[in-house]
């Protein structure tokens, strides 16, 4: 029952938030909007989604090998398919067949391997707080969520905290202090050491170093999209690049809340919202979020199931091995 409300609950949410993107749009004026873009802005949009994604295979080949080396090809590929299961299955079953698969794969706990996408995730946060930041100050934007500026500071400190705790573990283990309390706990302990093992790669400066810089590579990337978008719409000199990190940003926080699978509702009303406070033609500027949403949707999600079918898996497959224990998961919670 908690799954299926679930479900239903994140259905719920995108479909108030499209009623919301989609109310009180001229469709007349949206089809005009969309005859003068030029078709051809769809190879260099297809090529840097592509390296985007080999960044994110690389980052993660590098939180992965300091426990035992993998391929990037392998790494790209899982990634790939992750992303893509995510954009058509429900609740988020991607991240959890990448983890899952990729223990079997590359020979790892699957705690280790889970905890370099935990990893990943929180550097995620990080990377983007900080280009949002550096884009309004550079961009010379104020208002809107800056006013909140302060939380956004308290968020970047807890996740920092976070990170330095999941770097230290094994040291706070062997610690004299608190070996006491996990020698009672085998457990616990072996657990906890499967997990120091996920963020081994920021022993190291220049492989922490890496991981840190392409993960801004990454999403700096996927705001060039927004901007090729932005110019093949006209709005270029409106939504410049640094504006285009900060819708990077928005979109990112907008599929943060529950939704259907791919986001459809959250990231239209997000970045449409926003660009309209920045002075974009309603019209346009919902033409243009749906334009960029279907373009990365379709990218990622093509290529992706590619790879999933290629390891011999299939949707229905994997949502009736997966499904099973998200749900356990749902109901232990």
């Amino acid at each position: 029952m908690k799954t299926k409300l679930s479900i239903i609950g994140g259905l719920v949410v995108s479909a108030a938030l499209l009623y919301f993107a989609f109310r009180n749009i001229d469709f007349g004026k949206l089809a005009a909007i969309y005859s003068e873009v030029d078709p051809l802005v769809i190879i260099p949009f297809f090529f840097v989604m592509m390296l985007e994604l080999a960044l994110r295979g690389l980052r993660w080949k590098l939180l992965l090998d300091p426990v035992r080396p993998v391929r990037l090809w392998d790494a790209f590929r899982l990634e790939a398919a992750g992303l893509a299961l995510s954009n058509v299955l429900p609740l988020r079953l991607g991240e959890l067949v990448r983890g899952t698969f990729g223990a079997g794969l590359f020979g790892m706990p699957v705690v280790t391997v889970f905890a370099t996408m935990l990893v990943e995730r929180a550097l995620d946060v990080v990377v983007l707080v900080l280009l949002f930041l550096l884009a309004a100050r550079f961009g010379g934007f104020t208002g809107g969520a800056l006013n909140y500026g302060g939380y956004f500071w308290l968020l970047l400190g807890g996740l920092l905290a976070g990170l330095l705790v999941l770097v230290f573990i094994d040291e706070i283990i062997s610690h004299h202090f608190f070996s006491g309390f996990f020698g009672r706990f085998p457990r616990l302990t072996r657990g906890l050491g499967h997990l120091a093992l996920g963020v081994k790669a920021f022993h190291s400066f220049k492989s922490a170093s890496a991981v840190i810089v392409l993960a801004a590579f990454q999403w700096l990337l996927d705001a060039l999209n927004l901007y090729l978008v932005a110019r093949a719409f006209g709005i270029g000199d409106v939504l410049d690049f640094f504006k285009c990190t900060a819708l990077l940003f928005t979109g990112a926080a907008a599929a943060s809340i529950p939704g259907m699978p791919g986001y459809f509702g959250n990231f239209e009303f997000a970045i449409a919202k926003v660009a309209g406070v920045w002075g974009v033609n309603k019209e346009v500027a919902f033409a243009y979020a749906t334009f960029a949403h279907v373009l990365t949707y379709l990218s990622i999600t093509s290529v992706g199931l590619v790879f999933v079918y290629q390891m011999g898996q299939s949707l229905g497959k994997v949502w009736a091995q997966f499904s099973k224990k998200q749900v356990r998961g749902i109901e232990g919670s």
